[in-house]
């Protein structure tokens, strides 16, 4: 009888650590200012361009406009939100992006795992969506924030 309160109570005792565990990590290692050692770039692009960027990373790729992106993907109806970062400081850095595009109702919620000197590239099929133009710009509407930021 012992033995079984053993295994109900060790678990039960266990969960207070397990919350504190997480608390510390956000106290600890919780730092958004880092933000700005960290170069994030956001796109919206083509198949042949994402095959492009992973065949050449160091190339930068070129955003078409929101019209040349419909006229590009008429033919393969493939689209990708694609999300470029590079850790610039010294720091290791780590948390989750959310990116937001215009006419998709939720934000991406990407989790991110930075190297530096190298970008990590994030890419989410989004064919069969409608791109919004940003304003006073021909180009799509994204935007992105941390939602959380560590460093060690």
């Amino acid at each position: 009888m012992k033995f079984w309160l053993l295994i109900v109570l060790i678990p039960i005792a266990l969960v207070p650590f397990a919350l504190k565990a997480a608390l510390t990590k956000k106290l600890l290692f919780s730092n958004k200012n880092y933000a700005k050692q960290i170069e994030v770039k956001t796109y919206i692009l083509t198949q042949e361009q994402v095959a492009q960027l992973f065949k050449d990373p160091d190339k930068e790729p070129m955003q078409l406009t929101v019209d040349e992106l419909d006229k590009a993907t008429r033919e393969t109806k493939k689209r990708y939100f694609v999300v470029r970062v590079k850790n610039l400081g010294e720091l290791h850095a780590w948390g989750i992006l959310s990116c937001r595009v215009r006419c998709i109702h939720e934000p991406f919620k990407i989790p991110i795992f930075t190297n530096r000197n190298q970008f990590c590239d994030s890419v989410i099929d989004i064919s069969g969506t409608v791109i919004a133009e940003a304003k006073n710009s021909p180009y799509p509407d994204m935007s992105y924030e941390w939602s959380e930021l560590y460093t060690k």
